[in-house]
């Protein structure tokens, strides 16, 4: 008995005790500009605490095919914020914090060992040099309101009616370093920082972009703030590592890199994050986009075995790693002057036991065909999730007609 017995047992569970599709087997469609396509496979363990699901699952439901489908736009963060670690040092000197509009929030956690600061050893003085009158609230009201401060935390915030320009923090008592994070909920000055693309393959690229806007400024002031932008930038790792990134001017005015992302992406399960240390003009922002990393455990093999009559998709897969895997896909047809429409989507999700080959099967007959509407057939927006390691591993724009 070969370790391929369960992984074609889980398969003919799937079926729900009928056939795979009657038909011939199809090529997939060639992969395109935005598709995620494995190139290689990799075998990687499952997580130590993996509670995946070994029962097969399959399921479809019908569209509404007047309701064209939306593919979701690159998330892009805004920020009115930044934040600086600071040592004692800088504390008591006073540390220069730039604001741009009123009504600013001024927070400041102790690390580990530093010394937590009272409210009367603590002062915010405004560009003019004189006390800024800032309500002071400490760690416990903080706590008492829902918010996750930490022992020792103390937040500052100054009135609205508030003048823009340079502030200093200072306190004479300060020991160990701190982390101080400034938030401008008001200013017209935001960083827009967006990575090219939501998921993103070991040892593959992403793209990164960060913008800064800023409301009601002419042309002129926005070109000047985009020339003195500079910055640098960080990918970190859901398990802490992180590493660099060159920030290069675009013709736009933007900062961009290519992100490379390592190989060895480790077993840590999360997202993964860009983070962006803009300055210009002396203003400062941060930002950060959080994106998926996916070791290709498991790919489509190039055929399908599509059947007209029952709408039914066999997914021929190819496997490197033990697992629960899981298709879907959006199911396309004809209407009455030869317009594709969508009226189904399908999943389906097996465990395989090890590497081996393997097919899942997309139940698009278990949706009622909208009158009027029949072959031929286009599936589209397909997807392979690694379900145990929570990784979105293969994506086709359009993968396959009959």
């Amino acid at each position: 008995m070969t370790t391929m017995h369960s992984t074609l047992l889980a398969v003919g569970i799937l079926a729900i005790l009928s056939t795979a599709p009657a038909g011939a087997a199809h090529p997939l469609r060639a992969a395109v500009a935005g598709d995620q396509v494995p190139s290689t496979l990799v075998a990687a363990p499952l997580p130590a605490d993996d509670e995946s699901e070994r029962a097969a699952l399959a399921f479809a439901w019908a569209l509404d095919p007047a309701q064209p489908l939306q593919a979701p736009a690159p998330h892009a963060a805004i920020s009115r914020s930044y934040w600086q670690q600071v040592d004692a040092a800088e504390l008591q000197r006073g540390l220069a914090l730039p604001l741009t509009a009123p009504d600013a929030v001024i927070q400041l956690s102790p690390a580990p060992g530093a010394r937590a600061l009272s409210a009367g050893s603590l002062q915010l003085r405004d560009p003019a040099g004189r006390s800024s009158g800032a309500r002071s609230i400490d760690a416990r009201a903080l706590q008492d309101a829902g918010m996750p401060a930490s022992d020792g935390t103390r937040m500052l915030r100054t009135g609205a009616t508030s003048m823009a320009g340079v502030y200093r923090l200072q306190s004479r008592q300060a020991r160990g370093r701190y982390v101080v994070q400034v938030l401008e909920p008001n200013s017209p000055l935001r960083l827009e920082v967006q990575a090219s693309q939501a998921q993103v393959l070991a040892g593959g690229s992403v793209q990164l972009q960060a913008r800064l806007l800023e409301d009601g400024a002419s042309a002129a002031q926005l070109r000047r703030r985009r020339r003195d932008l500079g910055g640098a930038a960080l990918l970190v790792a859901p398990d802490g590592r992180s590493w660099p990134q060159r920030l290069l001017h675009g013709r736009d005015g933007s900062l961009r890199a290519q992100v490379r992302i390592p190989a060895d992406v480790g077993n840590t399960q999360g997202l993964w994050e860009l983070q962006v240390f803009a300055q210009a003009d002396g203003m400062l922002r941060d930002g950060k986009v959080a994106f998926a990393v996916a070791l290709p455990t498991a790919r489509f093999s190039s055929t399908a075995t599509p059947d007209s009559a029952s709408r039914r998709v066999g997914l021929a897969l190819q496997v490197a790693a033990a697992g629960r895997y899981e298709a879907r896909g959006t199911l396309y047809a004809s209407a009455a002057d030869g317009q594709l429409k969508p009226v189904a989507q399908a999943h389906a999700a097996a465990w395989f036991d090890g590497p081996g080959q393997g097919t899942l099967v997309l139940p698009f007959d278990q949706a009622a065909l909208p009158a009027g509407f029949g072959p031929p057939y286009e599936l589209r927006d397909l997807q392979l999730q690694d379900q145990s390691r929570m990784a979105p591993i293969e994506s086709r724009a359009a993968a396959l007609r009959f």
